[in-house]
């Protein structure tokens, strides 16, 4: 077969274009840092790193629930601590009460005081944290309590959920913890708070037979109940902190293999754009040596 000046010039100008292809790919993977720039570089790859960014997104979101949650359940641990401090005063108040040296003027300030934080409370029942009622349960955009005489319990006994991986309780079970409902459907904490007032002041309308022992009674067994409330709400607290603090180690560890994946080793890459451009240039002079003149040369 006879090599022609065209066949090498052909050649020639084909090796050049894939050298100059390969320097181009090189040099545009040097300035943006990407080892892939379209699935045809790495189709394997690309669908590797199309899977580890929809887990990145899933985890970034799943570290956004776990904030939330947290500032409702630190929110809700601070309700609850100021709600065992009201009740413990309610008791003190109570034995107060029940000394039968206080005058009956005593005993009237002592339930007035009664009063303010039986109205604190019921306040207490429709904390919010943004949008989000903290005693609401799964109707937490829903107004809990409607205070009254008595009052009337809307929400529900159960408990919102998020999302953070898992799913995690983020709220307490608000009937519980304010003692459940009476038969007027108001929560017993309220009722018995009433009742206290009624005996204090004299009221004729207080039940037969209720005494400032029995609301001391009372008051004991629902603080009792709001600690143990809000002894299960911190140690779901901590179990949320832990698997927040899991998120952001796996959002790490997923971001570095995204990166093993799409970024250009830079030393490498560096490298062999030289030895590439080093080639270019070897292979332009070695044609220039190679294709010899043509007649056409000859006759300028």
């Amino acid at each position: 077969m006879r090599i022609t000046n065209n066949m090498l010039s052909q050649n020639l100008l084909r090796n050049l274009e894939a050298a100059q292809g390969r320097m181009d790919t090189l040099q545009n993977q040097l300035s943006s840092n990407q080892r892939i720039t379209k699935p045809s570089d790495d189709p394997i790859g690309i669908g590797n790193a199309l899977r580890i960014k929809s887990s990145i997104t899933n985890v970034e979101q799943w570290k956004s629930n776990a904030d939330e949650a947290l500032t409702y359940m630190n929110t809700t641990d601070s309700t609850l601590g100021d709600i065992t401090s009201m009740l413990q005063r309610a008791s003190e108040l109570a034995i107060q009460g029940a000394n039968g040296s206080l005058s009956a003027d005593d005993k009237t300030k002592v339930a007035n005081e009664i009063d303010q934080i039986n109205q604190q409370l019921q306040t207490m029942a429709n904390t919010q944290v943004g949008n989000k009622y903290l005693f609401g349960g799964t109707a937490s955009t829903t107004a809990p309590y409607t205070p009254g005489a008595p009052g009337t319990w809307n929400g529900p006994n159960d408990q919102l959920e998020f999302e953070v991986g898992t799913k995690v309780k983020i709220s307490v079970q608000a009937q519980t913890l304010f003692g459940g409902k009476d038969a007027n459907g108001d929560m017993a904490v309220f009722n018995t708070l009433n009742n206290l007032s009624k005996v204090l002041k004299g009221d004729a309308t207080a039940p037969v037979g209720y005494t400032t022992d029995t609301a001391i009674a009372e008051l004991s067994s629902e603080t009792d109940t709001v600690l143990a409330q809000r002894a299960d709400l911190g140690a779901r607290v901590n179990r949320m902190q832990s698997l927040r603090d899991q998120l952001d180690s796996t959002s790490v560890n997923l971001q570095k293999n995204l990166s093993n994946i799409m970024d250009t080793d830079m030393a490498k890459t560096i490298v062999d754009f030289n030895q590439q451009q080093n080639t270019y240039r070897a292979a332009l002079s070695v044609g220039a040596q190679i294709i010899q003149p043509s007649l056409v040369d000859f006759m300028k």
